[in-house]
C-alpha cells in the first residue's frame, strides 16, 4: 500500500551562510523521491509556523549558534505532532548531541546520512549520495540569497585522516573516503538544474587521497581545466564569456603539498588556491610551498590563519606579514583570512566563556583584532600599505593598536588628527610600573565598567577615560557610525 503524502518543512536557522544547506537539499531529494510535499525556508516564518507539518528538519552549523538554533526549534515545535517530529542534524547536532536532545526533545541526528534507514526505518536509500535539490533555493524569498548557489557544490573525498584538536571534521566524518564519483555528481546537477559556472569542492583534505590524480582528471574532464571559460546570456541579451573557477574551499593541507600535486593543481582552473597557515613553526615549509605554487603559475591564493588557539598574538602579525613579503617577492595575490579559534563545544562566541580565549590572548586583544577585521571585512589585503595601516608597521605599533581604545582603532584618522590618540598613548607611557600593571589588568580583562574608580590612581583613571569616552560616543550611534566607516576606509585606501 502506498504511503500517504507527508508534509515536510526544511528550515535553516537565520544565521549568516554563503553556502546553501547541502544536507537539507539532499533530504529534499529524498522526500520528493518518496512523493512527499517539501518546502524550504530560512529562519522563523509565521506563514509556515501556522501550518501543520508531519516532519520538520532543521540544520545546524557551529555550536556557537546554539541560541539561534534553539530559538528556531522552539518556534516550530507546535507545528508538528510532537517535539520528536523535529529532526536536527549538522555540526552542532553532532558535537552537542546530548545537550540538544535534552533541551528540545527533538530527534537529533549526529554525523552524516550515509547509511540507509536513518530517517525511515527499513528504507534503503543512502541520502548522502543523492543529488542535492537546487530547486528549493528558488523560492526562499527576496530577502536572502546564497552567494554560491549557482555553483556545482560537491565532494571528491570525505573526512580527513588528521586528528587536529581544534577541528570537528573527524568527529563528524570519522572515516576518510579517498574517492567519490565527482563526475556523476556534477553531471546529475547539470541534467536536473542546468549548467553552472564554478565548481566548489568541500573536501576537508583532498591531498590525502590516494586517488588525487584521478580526481584532477575528473575535474578536467568536466570542463574545469586551466583557462576554462563559461558563457551565458546577460540581461541585455548578449553572450558573455567569463573564466571558470575551481575552489577547494576548505583549504589544502600544506604538509601534503608535493611538487607533483602542485603540478596537477596547475592543470585545473583553481582560483583561489587556499592554504592553511595555522602555526608559525611551519614558516619555512609554508614559504617554500608558496614559492613552489608560484613556480607553476598559480597566482591567486587565500590563506586561512588560525589565531587565539596556542599561538602568541605576535605570531598572528608575523604570519600576516610573511604573506605581504611573499606577495612582493613573487608577485602573488595572497589574501589572508584570520580565523579566530572558538572552543569546539562553546555555545556562544563570548570572550567571557571558558575556552574562548587562548592562553596567550586576552579579551582586549581579541576585541582589537575584531575591530581591525570589521573594517576590512574579515580579510587582510595583499598590499603592504593596507596591512601596515591596519596592523602597524612593526610589532611595537601592533602592540599599541592592540591596547588602543576600540573607537581609536575604528576611526584611526579622526583620532590621530584631533590628538586624542597621541594624548592616550602619552598617558599610557607615563604610567609607572605598578600603575601600568593595574591599567593592563583592567583593560585586558575588560573590567572598565566593573572596577571601582574611586580606588584607582589619578593617572590610571585619566588613561581609562579614553575607553569610557568611546562608549559614550556609541550612544550617538547615527553620526558616529557613518564617520567611523568613511574615515578608516579612506585611510586604508591611501
Amino acid at each position: 500500500m502506498r504511503q500517504l503524502v507527508r508534509n515536510i518543512l526544511l528550515v535553516e536557522p537565520k544565521y549568516k551562510s554563503k553556502y546553501p544547506p547541502l544536507g537539507l537539499m539532499k533530504i529534499s531529494t529524498y522526500h520528493k523521491l518518496k512523493g512527499d510535499r517539501v518546502v524550504f525556508v530560512k529562519g522563523c516564518i509565521p506563514e509556515m509556523q501556522v501550518q501543520s507539518w508531519d516532519r520538520i528538519y532543521i540544520s545546524s552549523l557551529f555550536t556557537y549558534y546554539w541560541k539561534e538554533t534553539l530559538q528556531t526549534i522552539y518556534y516550530y515545535q507546535a507545528s508538528v505532532p510532537s517535539p520528536a517530529d523535529i529532526y536536527v542534524g549538522g555540526v552542532m547536532a553532532t558535537l552537542l548531541y546530548d545537550d540538544l536532545k535534552s533541551a528540545t526533545g527533538a530527534t537529533v541526528i549526529p554525523g552524516l546520512l550515509d547509511k540507509p534507514g536513518i530517517l525511515d526505518a527499513g528504507d534503503k536509500i543512502n541520502i548522502d549520495a543523492l543529488t542535492p535539490d537546487y530547486s528549493i533555493l528558488n523560492n526562499i524569498g527576496v530577502n536572502f540569497y546564497y552567494k554560491l548557489q549557482d555553483c556545482y557544490i560537491g565532494y571528491a573525498t570525505r573526512g580527513c585522516p588528521r586528528r587536529c584538536p581544534f577541528c570537528a571534521v573527524y568527529r563528524i566524518e570519522p572515516e576518510f573516503v579517498h574517492y567519490l564519483p565527482l563526475k556523476r555528481q556534477v553531471q546529475l546537477i547539470q541534467e536536473l538544474y542546468g549548467e553552472k559556472r564554478d565548481l566548489i569542492l568541500l573536501d576537508n583534505n583532498v591531498l590525502a587521497s590516494e586517488r588525487f590524480s584521478e580526481i584532477i582528471g575528473d575535474i578536467k574532464s568536466l570542463g574545469f581545466e586551466q583557462g576554462a571559460t563559461y558563457s551565458y546570456i546577460n540581461k541585455s541579451g548578449r553572450t558573455t564569456i567569463v573564466k571558470r573557477h575551481v575552489d577547494f574551499n576548505q583549504g589544502l593541507d600544506l604538509r601534503l603539498l608535493s611538487e607533483d600535486k602542485v603540478a596537477l593543481l596547475s592543470e585545473i582552473a583553481i582560483s583561489p588556491l587556499r592554504l592553511a597557515f595555522d602555526d608559525l613553526s611551519y614558516k619555512e615549509m609554508y614559504e617554500n610551498k608558496v614559492r613552489l605554487i608560484a613556480k607553476y603559475g598559480i597566482n591567486n591564493l587565500s590563506n586561512y590563519v588560525l589565531y587565539n588557539y596556542r599561538d602568541h598574538p605576535d605570531e598572528l602579525y608575523e604570519r600576516l606579514k610573511i604573506n605581504i613579503n611573499l606577495n612582493e617577492e613573487l608577485g602573488l595575490q595572497i589574501f589572508s583570512f584570520p580565523m579566530r579559534y572558538i572552543d569546539l563545544y562553546s555555545k556562544d562566541r563570548l570572550t567571557s566563556t571558558n575556552g574562548n580565549v587562548g592562553k596567550y590572548w586576552n579579551k582586549k586583544y581579541l576585541r582589537a583584532i575584531r575591530c581591525i577585521l570589521n573594517r576590512t571585512r574579515g580579510l587582510v589585503g595583499t598590499r603592504r600599505g593596507y596591512f601596515e595601516a591596519a596592523f602597524g608597521h612593526n610589532l611595537d605599533e601592533y602592540h599599541k593598536i592592540l591596547l588602543m581604545p576600540e573607537a581609536y582603532i575604528l576611526n584611526r584618522v579622526q583620532h590621530e588628527k584631533d590628538g586624542s590618540t597621541e594624548l592616550w598613548w602619552s598617558q599610557v607611557c607615563s604610567l609607572s610600573g605598578w600603575e601600568r600593571d593595574i591599567f593592563m589588568d583592567i583593560i585586558c580583562n575588560h573590567r572598565i565598567y566593573t572596577v571601582n574608580y574611586s580606588e584607582l590612581p589619578r593617572k590610571v583613571k585619566d588613561t581609562l577615560s579614553h575607553y569610557l569616552e568611546h562608549n559614550n560616543r556609541k550612544k550617538n550611534k547615527h553620526n558616529d557610525g557613518r564617520l567611523l566607516q568613511s574615515s578608516l576606509s579612506s585611510h586604508f585606501l591611501k
